[in-house]
């Protein structure tokens, strides 16, 4: 094991988050796993497709987001796969920039 193979799986699990799958799951329409599932939509740039409906619609920009970090993750070559270090600065300039959206919503509303 590796730290690229430990992106992977931090990787897949993003993307059991995001589309509220299983990695096998039988619904891929005979894709054979969640990775080539998840690019195939975004090939078709649909990403929308493929996340969780049962998750606020409100929160899709983020999940998009995270979506774009989830796919680095599972990039095929393992060289160029993102390091554990720069996937946690991508999901926090995440946070950090909702969490600005946020507060300037909630000042422009006063």
């Amino acid at each position: 094991m590796t730290e690229k193979s430990d992106v992977y799986s931090f990787g897949i699990v993003l993307l059991e988050l995001l589309t509220g799958r299983s990695p096998s799951d039988q619904q891929f329409d005979g894709e054979l796993d969640i990775v080539s599932w998840v690019s195939s939509h975004l090939a078709n740039q649909n990403p929308a497709a493929v996340l969780d409906p049962k998750v606020s619609s409100h929160a899709s920009e983020d999940m998009t987001k995270v979506l774009n970090i989830a796919i680095l993750c599972t990039v095929q070559l393992p060289s160029e796969r993102p390091t554990m270090r720069e996937v946690v600065k991508m999901l926090i300039d995440i946070d950090s920039i909702s969490a600005n959206g946020k507060a300037k919503n909630k000042n422009d509303k006063k």
